[in-house]
């Protein structure tokens, strides 16, 4: 039974190229930075960060039920993923992105270099 959960995951690695491959990993450290670009924009348009943060919560479920057909419920913790606000240096966040925007020129130089370079390498 196993081989057949794994056929599938073998048919997408497969679907990959090696030029896609190569061409991902050119790519990745520009396609990091612009998140952060992307990021940091927001956060300055909004005039805070949001961050995510596990919390636990109590869920009433039922749990059994009692001889009289009823049903027992019990409290069970369960861990949640939330979105909170935080406060941040404007002019701090807004020097970052001026780096940032530094950086990505550079990385779009290489990564256009390292696409190219992926398309001599493995033609379709």
């Amino acid at each position: 039974m196993r081989p057949l959960l794994i056929l599938p995951a073998l048919l997408l690695l497969a679907a990959c190229s090696e030029q896609r491959m190569c061409i991902s990993r050119a790519t990745q450290d520009l396609n990091t930075v612009n998140r952060f670009i992307a990021e940091a924009e927001g956060n300055l348009s909004r005039g805070y960060a949001l961050y995510q943060t596990q919390v636990v919560e109590n869920e009433r479920v039922a749990c059994g039920t009692k001889e009289d057909g009823s049903r027992i419920y019990c409290w069970v913790p369960v861990e949640k993923t939330v979105i909170k606000r935080k406060a941040i240096d404007l002019d701090g966040e807004a020097a970052k992105l001026v780096q940032l925007r530094k950086k990505q020129s550079a990385l779009a130089i290489q990564a256009q270099a390292g696409v190219e370079a992926c398309k001599a390498a493995y033609p379709e």
